[in-house]
């Protein structure tokens, strides 16, 4: 009888491994059920630019009458990206979580009809995205609408983005406009955009901070340089020092560049912060 049972164990541990079965069995989790998913807006709209502030809100509930901790899985079709890619939170009974999703096309994405998937446990919502035409500047200046970054970044209030946005009036500062770094007393700081293929740039103006509240003379830029990119390395165009001037224009022989950059040296108000309002480049 004991030889019998052990080749009958041994043709049941051939047959579990004959399946592609290598590990212990478990039990299948359930679908999560009672939860909702819904957004403030029926289709996203999207302009394929950097700094673009567009997206929309997920509502994210629990219609059950047991608290949870539950998951949402967003995707985006390429090559469209979101803020976040999972919310994970716990969620009262009748409770709907509110979540701020950001949504970006790069430059380039052609214009259309795109789709963001979400997904818990057995609910499932597509968000259609309408991406547009990438706007054009008339205006000349090379610095509108590619990309933007830093040294640091005074979040969320002066990212590097508000520095490139079109507004110049330092009157806006503090809502929504400007650049501030994020290491108090430490210099240099350094702003910079970066263009998609090789500009020719001759003048660089930058805006520094000059309010009522603020007058440049006492919180803007005292000292800096401009700096382009040329074969992978940086020059020194300009130097600006004592300034106490809101505006100043930097004329240069023009030269082929692949990126602006401002390094900042000193501030009107000792050893603080940067603050640029909003920065320009042109051809001439």
């Amino acid at each position: 009888m004991r030889n019998r049972a052990l080749v009958l164990a041994g043709a049941v541990l051939a047959g579990i491994v004959a399946a592609g079965i290598t590990g212990p069995a478990v039990a299948d989790r359930s679908v999560q059920r009672g939860l909702s998913l819904s957004a403030d807006v029926e289709q996203v709209a999207v302009t394929p630019v950097p700094c673009a502030k567009q997206g929309f809100e997920l509502r994210f509930g629990n219609t059950g009458k047991t608290a949870v901790y539950a998951d949402a899985f967003l995707d985006a079709a390429t090559p469209l990206t979101l803020s976040r890619s999972l919310v994970s939170s716990y969620l009262p009974p009748g409770y709907t979580l509110k979540v701020p999703i950001d949504v970006n096309a790069p430059r380039g994405t052609a214009p259309g009809r795109y789709v963001i998937t979400i997904r818990a446990g057995d609910q499932k919502l597509t968000l259609p995205v309408e991406v547009g035409e990438a706007p054009v500047d008339t205006t000349g200046n090379l610095a509108r609408y590619v990309p933007v970054t830093a040294s640091s970044e005074h979040l969320p209030v002066y990212p590097a983005c508000g520095a490139v946005d079109g507004d110049r009036d330092s009157e806006h500062w503090a809502k929504g406009t400007g650049w501030n770094d994020a290491t108090k007393g430490t210099f240099p700081d350094w702003l910079q955009v970066t263009f998609d293929q090789p500009q020719t740039v001759g003048r660089v103006d930058l805006y520094t901070l000059n309010s009522k509240q603020y007058p440049a003379a006492r919180y803007g830029l005292k000292d800096w340089d401009v700096q382009v990119q040329v074969n992978g390395a940086w020059q020194t165009v300009a130097e600006v020092r004592g300034n106490t001037a809101p505006l100043v224009s930097s004329t240069f022989t023009p030269v082929i560049a692949t990126a602006v950059r401002v390094l900042v040296l000193a501030s009107n108000e000792g050893p603080t912060y940067s603050r640029i309002v909003e920065l320009e480049a042109y051809s001439n």
